[in-house]
């Protein structure tokens, strides 16, 4: 892995996170956090425990019917930037592009 986004949390604490050209961003999130506190359904999306924000770089990916309805219903939900970082690939997206902020992480 020689790929990484930037990741922000609720308290502002900033660090890269490194990934896979097949990974998506919860993937990437749950090998950096070594599973904690990441993708209670496994990557389904049907729990929004992977709910995150886009603040640069928003990939070019559809957010389907069932995502907004999670998303409409989690915590620090923003029209716009969030996205459930198990629907969001990160296939084709540059290093050092990418900045996403995860409310639930201090």
């Amino acid at each position: 892995m020689d790929k990484t986004f930037k990741c922000i949390t609720r308290s502002g604490r900033e660090f890269d996170v490194e990934y896979g050209e097949n990974d998506n961003i919860m993937v990437a999130l749950y090998d950096h956090f070594n599973g904690e506190p990441w993708g209670s359904c496994g990557g389904s999306a049907v729990c929004a425990t992977c709910h995150i924000e886009i603040v640069k770089g928003l990939p070019d990916s559809e957010i389907t019917e069932n995502e907004m309805y999670l998303l409409e219903y989690a915590p620090e939900y923003k029209e716009g930037s969030s996205r459930l970082g198990c629907q969001v690939d990160l296939r084709g997206i540059p290093t050092n592009t990418l900045v996403v902020k995860v409310s639930h992480i201090d």
